[in-house]
């Protein structure tokens, strides 16, 4: 121990601590260095930051020179210990604060950012462009209602011109329509009286008031089209009741416009009141004139029909004539027509059906023209005469 030599260790300064003994470790904790450098990038920029070997020390009590060796020493470990902080002040910018300058990430983020607000900037365009093409569709949909609207009212002054002119002829012309009304009633009751002499000229067994009774039983359909007119001829010769049936049938075709008519055999009608009507109601729509022939001998059910097709109130064919001859014994002059005929068929149908069916049925059936038709003898009347009559 005597023989070793003793170093002569320098006097260390008073105005700081010899820098081997500060432990920059424990001087720059992350935390510390951390807080203090994010106060201080809070307000400086990067350049700002100032590191420690540029800060300089003016103490007088600096100036020994005895050993330059210690001093590079010292000045070595100083810049180790601040190459050390400068690192920890590069890392901790990187990681906390570094701007879009000096770090990548915040370089993408920012990019991403900018993406972003473009994108938005597009949305915001796209839904302007949106708002600004909708004035267009408006203004598309306002020219539509507008030209609705004057479709319409042209349409309703058209309307409105011709209510006005209905009502002004309607108003002018009542005088005419009579006038033509009556030039065709009367063309028709000359029709009529015509043909109804010509009729007579071939049955001169008959009564004279029969004839009027069934011009006007025509006549009447053509005053009320809404309503069938029904004419009975009943007597006990078939043959006369059949021809005086067909000649007025022909008359009334030629009355009503159809210069036809329909005739009916008992053996023509089905045994059920609808298909009745199935199977009768067009044909007599079309030729508006019917002959039923021997309606007694007409099954129950098939007669049943003519409630309907008979009835003046709601009747299943408008603008209709039926001609039905009913062949009974029995009639004399001194008899009503109406209540003989009433008697024979409630004779006939009453077996067969209700009292509370059977009267609107007998009802409707005599509300018309009801003539009895006396035999006509052979020498005085030609049977071939009825079938090309008015042809």
């Amino acid at each position: 121990p005597n023989d070793q030599v003793e170093i002569f260790k320098p006097p260390i300064p008073k105005a700081r601590r010899s820098i081997r003994d500060t432990n920059a470790i424990e001087e720059i904790s992350p935390c510390k260095t951390s807080n203090s450098l994010s106060m201080k990038s809070m307000y400086k920029s990067s350049p700002e930051i100032y590191n420690i070997p540029d800060i300089q020390y003016t103490d007088d009590e600096d100036n020994y020179d005895d050993n330059d060796d210690n001093d590079d020493n010292d000045d070595n470990d100083e810049d180790n210990s601040h190459k050390f902080l400068n690192n920890s002040q590069d890392s901790i910018k990187l990681d906390t604060f570094s701007t879009a300058h000096n770090s990548p990430v915040v370089t993408q983020v920012y990019r991403r950012s900018l993406n972003e607000s473009q994108s938005f900037n597009n949305r915001n365009s796209s839904f302007l462009y949106k708002t600004q093409k909708q004035p267009t569709k408006e203004g598309f949909f306002s020219k539509y209602f507008r030209l609705l609207l004057c479709a319409v009212c042209i349409l309703f002054l058209l309307f409105l011109y011709i209510i006005l002119n209905t009502k002004t002829e309607t108003h002018e012309s009542p005088g005419v329509l009579v006038k033509e009304k009556q030039i065709h009633l009367t063309e028709i009751n000359n029709v009529l009286d015509k043909s109804i002499q010509l009729i007579q000229t071939q049955f001169h067994n008959q009564k004279s008031n029969i004839w009027n009774d069934i011009s006007a039983g025509i006549y009447d359909v053509v005053l009320f089209p809404t309503k069938p007119s029904i004419i009975i001829l009943f007597g006990n010769e078939t043959e006369t009741l059949n021809c005086l049936a067909k000649l007025l049938g022909q008359l009334s075709g030629k009355i009503l416009g159809s210069n036809d008519y329909l005739i009916l055999t008992p053996k023509d009608f089905p045994n059920d009141i609808g298909q009745v009507i199935y199977r009768l109601k067009k044909p007599i729509t079309q030729k508006k004139v019917i002959i039923i022939q021997d309606l007694l001998n007409v099954n129950t059910e098939a007669l049943k029909a003519f409630h309907n097709f008979c009835d003046r109130e709601k009747p299943l064919v408008e603008n209709a004539v039926y001609i039905i001859t009913v062949v009974v014994d029995g009639y004399k002059p001194s008899q009503r027509e109406l209540e003989f005929i009433e008697k024979q068929i409630f004779k006939r149908l009453s077996n067969y059906m209700d009292k509370d069916i059977l009267d609107p049925l007998i009802t409707r059936l005599t509300d018309g023209t009801i003539v009895p038709i006396l035999p006509e003898s052979s020498t005085n009347f030609n049977y071939a005469d009825c079938s090309f009559f008015y042809k």
